[in-house]
């Protein structure tokens, strides 16, 4: 089993580099082959949205809460979990005790396509501006992560 990538040629599909070609060299000519072909996402455009979230992140005023444990502060992840399920982007889950909850649909390549993953995007933006950084535009958002990403002239 080898996990390669592929081209769409006008010949068909043809390895995307040395190790596709070379796992093909060793299939002989004649020979089936089983593929689950899916299209790749974008991974420029998955490292923007986790830049966003940084930067939302980095650039809002977390209070510091005692507990009976000491002092708390929002983490990253949760607040990435929070944005994404206010955004709309959940599943409905149980815990051990019956208690159902949202949690944060995966933004694995493999559980979201393109389509889907530039919809979360625009929605978790939308969260950001509403609830976190108010007095921010879109504009702002793509100017601090481009300059976070090194885009920025």
């Amino acid at each position: 089993m080898a996990d390669i990538h592929l081209i769409k040629s006008a010949a068909g599909l043809v390895p995307s580099d040395a190790m596709a070609a070379e796992w093909f060299a060793k299939v002989p000519l004649g020979k089936p082959v089983n593929a689950k072909v899916t299209l790749p996402r974008n991974g420029k455009f998955h490292r923007k949205f986790f830049a966003m979230l940084n930067v939302a992140y980095d650039n809002h005023d977390w209070p510091d809460v005692q507990s009976q444990f000491g002092p708390v502060k929002t983490s990253f992840e949760m607040f990435r979990e929070y944005a994404t399920v206010k955004a709309g982007h959940y599943e409905m889950d149980m815990t051990p005790r019956g208690d159902i909850r949202a949690r944060a649909k995966s933004v694995s390549w493999a559980k979201m396509d393109d389509e889907e993953f530039q919809r979360l995007y625009s929605d978790v933006l939308d969260v950001i501006l509403a609830e976190f950084l108010s007095n921010w535009t879109a504009g702002d958002m793509e100017n601090a992560v481009n300059v976070m990403l090194g885009f920025a002239k």
